[in-house]
Formats: structure tokens, sequence, C-alpha cells
């Protein structure tokens, strides 16, 4: 009897485990995109588990955003690399879809520094007529 009790146990304390895991792909469903970095965009390590689940910068802005995508997440920068959160997930507007249908992964992780600078469309006119 004292061994089923212990069995029951490690039962119930495995589905609990097991529901705190499934929450990262939820969540990770509110992103536009989440596949190349996965876990990256938000942790500090590609597979967290509960003793290692600090979070980066935007994993931080994600959940003070009450874990939401939306047009103020996407239009911040949170890791400070002068990329918009929109722009490294490619969803700059923070509507939930792509800019570009053509985009299968984030442009860059928003959660780390090193972007490539982000241009906007009137800089971006403007350096394009330097060159005519």
């Amino acid at each position: 009897m004292q061994r089923r009790i212990q069995l029951v146990l490690m039962v119930i304390a495995l589905q609990s485990a097991c529901g705190i895991a499934r929450a990262t792909p939820s969540l990770m469903e509110q992103l536009p995109v989440s596949s190349r970095f996965r876990c990256l965009n938000c942790h500090t390590t590609q597979s967290p588990v509960a003793a290692n689940a600090e979070l980066n910068p935007f994993g931080n802005a994600f959940k003070d955003n009450a874990s939401r995508w939306d047009e103020k997440l996407a239009r911040a920068g949170a890791d400070g690399d002068n990329c918009t959160n929109g722009f490294e997930l490619g969803d700059e507007n923070g509507d939930g879809k792509l800019e570009d249908a053509k985009l299968t992964e984030e442009r860059d992780n928003p959660g780390e520094p090193g972007c490539a600078l982000q241009l906007k469309d009137e800089t971006w006119q403007a350096l394009k007529q330097l060159f005519r």
C-alpha cells in the first residue's frame, strides 16, 4: 500500500511538471514566429526547466506585457540593439501577422543584442537615391 501511494504521488508530481512545461509552447504561439530561436526568444537557455528558466530582456518585456504580442511590444526594442522587437520577429505593427509572407523564421533574436541596423522606409529610400 505504501508503494502504491508513492507511485500515485510521483504521477501527480510529473503531471504538475508537465503542465508547467506545456505553458511554453502556448506562449510561443503568441509570437508571430518562433521557429529559429524557439525558447531563446524569451529565455537565456534553449531548453529551460524550472531550475534555469531565466528570462532574457525580451522575455521580461513579454511577461510584463501580460505575455501578449501587440503593437506596444512590437514597437519596443527590448534588447537595446536599435532594432524593434517587431522587426526582429517579422511583425513590425504587432498585429500578429508577418509583414512578409515568405518569412519563415525570425530575422534576429529579440532577446539578444546584435541585430543588423533596421532601416525605416524613408531612410532606405534616401539611401537608394544616393546611388541613382
